[in-house]
Parts: structure tokens; sequence; C-alpha cells
């Protein structure tokens, strides 16, 4: 029996031993039959890939489901490097689902605990521009030193008045407007004033970062991909790499006559791609020239012109995580009720995509967060950073057939337990925290030795604590905003520690006065006019979830729409 592994482009056939012998084969072996073909020759990483994944006996076994995604890269790695079995039918169980869209609530609680998927359930609430900047500036009016990296923010038409106020008291200033919910710069455009946009028109509306950090006179913006792999607790990772998209016209002031010039003010790559002026890279080792230029490439640029680049990444890292502090419960609440079995935390992961703008000061901005990072190879550089990283990211999964056996098992002694009348014991809560913490060992064990590009970011043990404060506040007010805390207002107080120079946030939690309650069996009940505001709040939440429920998907994203 021969294994036949497809490798390189050019689809070369490589016969080897039988099964059982290629299964004990050493890696120097294995390198030898690359290296001594007599074809063109791959790169060490793509040897370094193919020696790591090269284990066809329990390789066959993993199941990768790419009915709805459009990228043949994702198929390629898949098959070719890590020998995986693909399908496209969500009839036959799969291991991996890997989509290019997002996924319902529905569709994830019938997942089983083995499986794995590509997307989280509720990540619109940072891939919606009006969701994000919503979070953030929430985060904003109690944090204004550590949320100080998105704009100033205003969501048309609910904050239309607001944004006029602002447009009167600062007269000069320039606005960038975007669509909610749309991508590669469509629909975005720059104004000067309120009266230049339609008082109904739902939007994003922006400050404009006037001063940015100029590559060769070009305005530019960083493509950095970050993966989530676990939401409750966290965990971040950055990849090493990525990409610096260039305008293609030389950079002015925003004025009356170059605002509609998008080439000078845009830096969307699916804007400037179509520009005259567009270079394409046509080498994969070329990362310093065209308008699509490697992360690598940026630090080196700021170091040579006097700046610090480290310091940048430090601030890059940071608003990272702020970032998904200030929406960590929006993403762990439907995790927790549509999976509570899952004590590894780990059948969800996503691959966002960060635009951040780096202004003069080498301050880094927020733009906005891409759930669905395009994997699309339009010349041999961005081929080999994305092939790369989907690698990465797939090896991090850690799939394993024998989780599969396990659950398949488990359920079977269940089946057994309750076809001879047994009731079978729920799980205590210390047996399900010894579960995770043991899960959570060797799973750090794993990743230690297998980040490739990846650095982890969050947990960081040296910023636990400051980090787990903004987690508590944006829970605090999640819930409040969405009525499970109707009683309940938010006193944030800042307290400088004798042992630390950063502040730490603790969170008071007071409760407003004359707030008795009500009951239907109340013999006197006051004159309309005579209750309690928060009394009439409280009343109209009961009447509205006894007369009119809401399901939590719809209430919470109720514009979410899933692939099923």
């Amino acid at each position: 029996m021969h294994v036949i592994c497809i490798i390189n482009r050019q689809y070369i056939n490589i016969q080897h031993k039988v099964m059982k012998t290629c299964n004990a084969a050493s890696d120097e072996d294995i390198y030898s039959d690359y290296t001594d073909s007599e074809e063109e020759p791959i790169s060490a990483y793509e040897v370094q890939c193919r020696m790591n994944a090269w284990r066809p006996k329990d390789s066959l076994k993993i199941v990768v489901n790419v009915l709805n995604t459009q990228y043949s890269l994702v198929r390629r790695i898949v098959e070719e490097i890590f020998c995986y079995r693909t399908s496209a039918s969500l009839r036959e169980e799969w291991d991996l689902l890997w989509t290019d869209t997002g996924i319902t609530l529905e569709t994830f609680a019938k997942m089983k605990t083995y499986q794995k998927i590509n997307h989280f359930p509720s990540m619109n609430c940072l891939s919606r521009k009006d969701n994000l900047g919503k979070n953030l500036m929430r985060m904003r009016r109690y944090f204004p030193e550590d949320y100080d990296f998105v704009p100033p923010t205003w969501h048309l038409p609910n904050e239309y008045g607001d944004f006029r106020t602002q447009c009167t008291q600062s007269k000069g200033r320039t606005y960038i407007v975007k669509p909610e919910a749309m991508s590669q710069g469509k629909g975005i455009y720059l104004i000067k004033s309120h009266e230049e946009l339609d008082i109904g028109e739902h939007c994003v509306v922006q400050r404009y970062v006037s001063n940015p950090y100029l590559i060769d006179g070009l305005k530019f913006d960083l493509r950095l991909y970050v993966l989530i792999y676990g939401c409750d607790p966290l965990r971040l990772y950055l990849y090493n790499e990525g990409l610096a998209r260039l305008a293609t016209e030389e950079y002015e002031q925003p004025s009356r006559y170059n605002m509609k010039n998008v080439y000078v003010h845009l830096t969307n790559y699916a804007i400037n791609k179509r520009s005259e002026n567009f270079v394409f890279n046509t080498d994969e080792d070329e990362a310093d020239t065209g308008h699509k230029r490697s992360l690598s490439f940026v630090w080196s640029y700021i170091d040579s012109h006097g700046g610090d680049s480290k310091e940048l990444q430090q601030k890059i890292k940071s608003l990272i995580v702020k970032t998904f502090c200030a929406v960590q419960p929006q993403l762990a609440q439907p995790y927790r009720t549509s999976q509570p079995n899952d004590v590894e935390n780990n059948m969800c992961f996503e691959i966002l995509g960060f635009d951040i703008l780096v202004d003069s000061s080498l301050n880094p901005w927020l733009l906005e967060v891409n759930h669905s990072p395009s994997f699309s190879t339009d010349t041999p550089f961005d081929y080999k950073i994305k092939e790369e990283l989907i690698y990465d990211t797939i090896k991090l999964l850690h799939l394993d057939p024998s989780t599969k056996v396990k659950y398949k098992q488990e359920r079977d002694r269940e089946f057994k337990s309750r076809a001879l009348g047994r009731t079978t014991l729920k799980m205590t809560k210390e047996r399900r925290k010894a579960l995770r913490d043991k899960a959570m060992e060797a799973r750090d064990e794993y990743e230690l030795k297998n980040l490739g590009r990846y650095t982890r970011i969050y947990p960081d043990p040296q910023l636990e604590a400051k980090h787990s404060n903004f987690i508590t506040i944006a829970e605090n007010l999640w819930e409040e905003f969405f009525g499970y805390k109707k009683h309940v207002t938010l006193r944030v107080s800042l307290k400088k520690t004798s042992t630390s120079n950063i502040q730490r946030h603790s969170l008071i939690v007071e409760k407003p006065r004359n707030t008795k309650r009500l009951t239907r069996t109340s013999s006197k009940v006051p004159a309309k006019e005579e209750l309690p505001k928060t009394v009439y709040k409280e009343r109209n939440f009961q009447r509205q979830t006894m007369e009119d429920p809401i399901e939590v998907e719809d209430l919470i994203f109720p514009k979410a729409k899933g692939i099923f």
C-alpha cells in the first residue's frame, strides 16, 4: 500500500513505504524524501510543515468540512500538508468546520464537544462597525485613559443631535462616514459638517485622524491577524507577521479640493488596487516594494527613521486585549448557555483582521475588526503570509481523533445507564473545575511547543488584575444595558496602589433610593404620576418579558445572520 502525498503547487507524487513503515519513519527520512527530489526545491518552512504533519494513520481519521469556504488555499493546506480528509456534506460527521460566514446559536448548540468551528456565534459585537463603536465608547466613558485608542464615534441617526453639537463647537474638523455593516471600503466618504449628512441615514461617524504616519509620503494602515481560541476565559494570540496596505497617491491634509479622492485618504486594498498607480508584488521575498508590504518591513522602517517599533508593538498588543475585554461577556454568555458541557473552552476559534492606523506620534488607532479576513492570494507575497497563517492556526487547534473516540464512549455509557434505569449524576462544580484545570494544563503544554509564529498575548499574568477589572465593568455594563440589572447603577473609582504604577479600577455598585418594589397583591397603589421612574421601568420590563417573550439571540444580536 502506498501513500500519496501532494506537495508543492505542481502536485508531485512521492511514494513511501507501507502505512506502518511510514508512521515509524524518522524526520530525517522524510526530509530527505522532500529535498532529494529533482523538482523545484521547496522552502525550509514548507519542508518543516510536511515533516510535522506527516501522520497518515491518524490524519485520515480527521474530517474537515469545507462546504462554505471559497478559498482554495484552505482546502489545499488541509489536504496536502495535514493530509486530513475533506468533506462538502453536512450529513457526514466532521471534526472541523471552516466557513466564510457567521454561525447561529442554534447551529452552535447542536455541535458535539469534540467538534470545532472557525467562528463564534456572537462575534458581530466586534465585526459590525456600529456595535464595535458602541462597546468601546461605553468603556471609554469609564476608562478614558485606557480606551483612548478609538476615535470619538457617533451612531446615526440615534446620536445625530450629539454629532451636530460637536460640529458646531469644533468647526473645521474632518469626519469619516462609514456604513454600519459593509466592508472593503464601500460607502466610505469624508465630511466637514453635519449638514452634509442625511438625518435618517444609518451610519457610523468618526473623527478623522488627520496626522497619520507616512511611508514614502503615503498613508497606510496595518492588517494584523489575531486568533481568539477561547472566550471563557479569554485566550488571544497575535500573529507575528501581517500586511501594510498603502494608499496610491501622496497624502495631503483633507480639504474641500481632495476630500473625494479615495486614493489619498483610504487605504483599503479593494479600492487602491483599481488605481493606475498601484504596484503589485511579484516576489514573495521582496516585502519592501509595492503598495502592499509586510509588517516586519514597517517595524524596520520606523526604527530606521528614529522611531521605537518595540513600544508601538506593546501599545498594539494592549489595544487588542482591551478591545476583547470590552466584549468578553457578550462572547461568553451565549457560549456557556449553548455548550454548558464544554470544559476545555476550545470548540470555537476565529481569525480576526484588526485594521490599525498609526499616527505621526506612533500611537495606534483601531479602525475596524473583520471577522472574515480575506484569504485570497493575488500576489506571491500574499500567498506566503496567508499559507503560513492558516497552517499555524490549524496546528494550534490540536485536532486529535482520540477526542472523538472518548466522546462516543462516554455517550454509549450514558445510553446504557439510562436503559438500565440508572440516573446520571450531574457534574459538580468542583469536578468541573478540576477537569477544566487539567485540560488547561495540557493545553498550555501543547501550545508552548506549537505556537509557530503566534505569540500569546492573553492571559498575561503581569496584567491579569487590571484586565479582570475591565471585564468586570464590561459585564455589569452589558447586563444593565439589556435589563438584567434594572436597579443597579455603576460608579467607578480610580485607586493608585503603592506597589504598582498602573491604575487599578474597582467597581462600586450602588442601589438607588426609594425604589420600593410593588406587587400585584398590593392593596394601595399610588397614582401613576407619584410612582418613581425606576418602578415604571421595572414594571414595563416585567410586562414585556411576560407578554412578549424574546429569544436571547434576537435580543442581543437582532441582525446576525448565519450560514444555515
